[in-house]
């Protein structure tokens, strides 16, 4: 009977202990998000510039000012979308804490 409460209690804290790993991952896969969303943001307005800088034909001059302020668009997207999902991760991180001061 004492055997199967330390491996209830050993099972339970590996449970926290993965999931203390799952918030950390899920962290690192948010960073990479962000910074994917400014990868792009700056090939936008890159782009951008380069097409109203060396084109000579309008449409090209104009696709080139749709890209730089979509470039501001997606950088504010992606920062937005970084700090919601930043709350959500500190918030669970925060309950995995003290479920592993519980044990």
């Amino acid at each position: 009977m004492y055997e199967r409460a330390i491996n209830v209690e050993k099972r339970e804290a590996r449970s926290v202990e993965n999931l203390v790993l799952a918030i950390t991952r899920t962290d690192l896969a948010n960073r990479r998000t962000l910074l994917a969303y400014l990868n792009t943001a700056i090939a936008l307005f890159v782009s951008g510039a380069g097409l109203l800088k060396l084109s000579g034909a309008v449409w090209l001059e104009g696709l080139g000012v749709l890209f730089m302020p979509a470039s501001v668009i997606v950088a504010v997207v992606g920062i937005i979308d970084y700090r919601v999902q930043r709350r959500g991760i500190v918030a669970e991180r925060a309950a995995a804490d003290a479920d592993r001061a519980a044990l």
